[in-house]
């Protein structure tokens, strides 16, 4: 009996590793790319067109949160969490969608729905993101196309993360992320550079969070593709071995 009880309900599971859509990273990297070039192009933070204003977030945010779920999806997150931040998701939509009417309708001026923040679900699932991708490449026994098209997915998604973490910073922390004013497609540009490990110089973060931060991400990046360079190449000389081990030696 205890060994029943200790037995997780499968309702309660967070991961489904037997969902038919486990794997299934191809469709996830074509929409990361995406995402990364919207983020890099649309300036969610502010608009001088009031047709526009809450068009650009709204667009990002329908481009990153079909991102995040279709993450979700492939790493086998169970359909009960998956449906939860749909749910999420949809309600980030549909209030861009009802913001951008408000504007066009005249009921509020389009200098007063610049976007402060990202939302806080955007942000969670972005840093959530990354994570479980590389969850389940850590259970990959063998090197396939969804082993990298996954493993170039989370490394993608590495920089969308971080560029929340920058904006955050960037509203709450009282004073600009770069010392002055800067629209959102510098952070994505920032948060590229930083990852590459690049650094142009032009964009530097000025408060110590903000540097822990750019740090931290340039710390993962490299880590990344240390260990998951070092687990494909495995992976593939295993594969590349195997069948001469099964050979007799008659054969």
């Amino acid at each position: 009996m205890g060994a029943r009880m200790a037995r997780k309900p499968k309702s309660d599971r967070i991961f489904d590793d037997a969902s038919p859509y486990v794997d299934r990273f191809g469709l996830l990297l074509i929409v990361t790319i995406a995402s990364v070039a919207m983020l890099s192009l649309i300036d969610v933070d502010r608009s001088t067109d009031e047709a526009s204003a809450a068009l650009g977030p709204m667009v990002t945010t329908v481009f990153v949160g079909v991102t995040l779920l279709l993450a979700l999806r492939a790493s086998g997150v169970s359909h009960r969490w998956w449906r939860l931040a749909t749910l999420l998701i949809s309600i980030l939509v549909v209030s861009y969608i009802v913001l951008a009417v408000t504007i066009a309708a005249g009921a509020i001026p389009a200098s007063r729905a610049v976007v402060a923040a990202p939302p806080t679900t955007l942000i969670v699932l972005a840093v959530l993101a990354p994570v479980i991708v590389v969850r389940r490449l850590l259970h990959h026994r063998e090197i396939s196309r969804g082993t990298l098209q996954g493993a170039i997915s989370a490394y993608l998604l590495i920089p969308v993360a971080f560029f929340y973490a920058f904006e955050a910073v960037n509203a709450y922390a009282g004073t600009p992320f770069f010392g002055d004013p800067q629209p959102s497609t510098s952070f994505m540009y920032f948060s590229l550079s930083t990852i590459t490990t690049v650094g142009y110089g032009d964009l530097s973060a000025a408060g110590d969070l903000g540097r822990l931060l750019a740090t931290s991400e340039a710390i993962i990046g490299q880590i990344y593709l240390v260990t998951f360079v070092a687990m494909i190449v495995a992976l593939f000389a295993q594969r590349r071995s195997g069948p001469k081990a099964d050979e007799s030696p008659a054969a």
